[in-house]
């Protein structure tokens, strides 16, 4: 498959890291990619080889014609170049297409490898997701087919975690579907990290809980359920499906 150049028709900011990229494609016309796939995105420089090729899963299902939607998070630089040990540089291609306006031109093609696992699952009665950050995108586009295709029935539980609440990406469409789909579907949105009970210095018979993150009350609400921490080895056994 060769590359092949889509047209950034729309930008929607999502929060104050990430943005949803929206891509246009003919009129009437669906990405038509299957469940579970990705497709290849690349900044190329004009007349050079690829500088940077990077797979993405796309947010929006193949109902949707004319247009095709990435949500794409922006890794800034973190620690110091002088401390290579503890330096992460940005990221080559979130920060390039998060420096682009629309009407730019970006180049994209999918190959076989890019389809995993493919929807429907035979034989597969319970799934349970985990993911953090934008590693909710494939998330996405299994549970578009998984809750919406009439005549499913397979329950699904999805342990989502973040470092503050306000990190939590396409939580109006979880929510949309852990309420529309609550009798297969169990959204659990982990908040904090795996150093929210490790303490320095000297302990004391007087520890204080610290304080709940912010926004938390609210995940507790409704269909959804709202976990302080990690998504480790104890909240997995609390919320998961038993193995097959």
């Amino acid at each position: 498959t060769t590359w092949k150049e889509f047209s950034l028709v729309g930008i929607t900011p999502y929060n104050h890291d990430t943005s949803i990229f929206e891509f246009g494609l003919e009129e009437g016309q669906s990405l038509s990619l299957p469940v579970c796939g990705c497709i290849l995105m690349a900044n190329i420089p004009e007349g050079g080889e690829a500088e940077a090729v990077r797979p993405y899963t796309p947010i929006s299902d193949n109902s949707m014609l004319g247009r095709f939607q990435l949500l794409i998070k922006r890794y800034p630089a973190w620690g110091e170049p002088h401390f290579p040990a503890n330096y992460r540089p940005p990221g080559v291609m979130s920060n390039y297409i998060h420096n682009l306006s629309t009407g730019a031109k970006v180049r994209f093609k999918h190959i076989a490898l890019n389809v995993k696992k493919q929807y429907p699952f035979e034989g597969v009665k319970t799934i349970t997701m985990l993911a953090v950050g934008v590693g909710i995108a494939p998330m996405i586009q299994a549970l578009h087919s998984l809750l919406t295709t009439e005549g499913d029935t397979t329950k699904v539980v999805f342990l989502y975690g973040n470092r503050a609440v306000r990190d939590i990406l396409m939580r109006e469409r979880l929510d949309g579907w852990a309420k529309q789909y609550k009798h297969r579907f169990t959204m659990v949105y982990v908040v904090g990290t795996r150093w929210r009970d490790f303490t320095i210095g000297a302990c004391t018979r007087n520890k204080k809980e610290p304080p709940p993150p912010e926004g938390f009350e609210g995940l507790n609400k409704g269909a959804t359920v709202g976990v302080e921490g990690w998504i480790g080895e104890e909240v997995v056994q609390r919320f998961a499906f038993p193995p097959a």
